[in-house]
C-alpha cells in the first residue's frame, strides 16, 4: 500500500511540474503524455499549444499541407484574369467569413461549390457565365473583400497555427 502511494506522490509531482512548465521546456515524452492528458480532459486550448511544440519538434507524422486552389472551367470567361480574379475574391469573401464562423481551418474551398456561388450571384452555371456578368460579380462584397481576408488571416494565425 505504501509503495502505491509513493508512486502516486512521484505522478503528481512529476504532473505539477509539466503544468507548471511551458511545453517548449518539456522533454519529448512529457510533451507526448501533457497532449493524450489534454485530449483526455477537453482542455482545447492547452491541447492546441502543445500540438503546436509537438510539429515545431517534428515528433509525429503530419501531412504536408495540401494546396488549396479554386478549380475554373476551362472557357472563354476564365481564361480572363480579371474576370477570373474577380469570381475568386467574391466566392472566397463568403467562404473565409464561413470559414470564421465555423471555426474550419482546412481548405476554404471545401466548404462551398463554384456553381451554386454563380447560381445566387447572377443565376447561371460558371461555363454559362459571359462578359456581361463580370460587372455583377465583381461588384459583389467588393467593400469587404480586404476587410474579411484580414479577419481570415487572423484566425488562421489564431486558431490554425498558420
Amino acid at each position: 500500500m505504501n509503495t502505491s502511494l509513493a508512486a502516486l506522490a512521484v505522478f503528481i509531482a512529476l504532473a505539477g511540474n509539466a503544468w507548471a512548465e511551458g511545453p517548449q521546456d518539456m522533454p519529448d515524452d512529457t510533451l507526448l503524455g501533457e497532449v493524450v492528458i489534454a485530449t483526455e480532459t477537453g482542455e482545447e486550448d492547452r491541447l492546441l499549444k502543445l500540438m503546436r511544440e509537438v510539429k515545431a519538434r517534428g515528433l509525429l507524422m503530419f501531412p504536408k499541407p495540401q494546396a488549396c486552389s479554386l478549380t475554373y472551367p476551362d472557357t472563354e470567361f476564365f481564361s480572363n484574369e480579371i474576370f477570373r480574379g474577380a469570381v475568386r475574391w467574391g466566392f472566397g469573401t463568403d467562404l473565409r467569413e464561413l470559414a470564421i464562423s465555423q471555426g474550419f481551418c482546412g481548405c476554404i474551398y471545401d466548404l462551398g461549390s463554384l456553381d451554386d456561388y454563380t447560381q445566387a450571384r447572377v443565376g447561371k452555371t460558371p461555363e454559362e457565365l459571359t462578359a456581361a456578368d463580370f460587372n455583377a460579380l465583381r461588384r459583389y462584397r467588393s467593400g469587404e473583400w480586404v476587410d474579411i481576408d484580414q479577419r481570415h488571416a487572423a484566425f488562421r494565425k489564431e486558431s490554425c497555427g498558420d
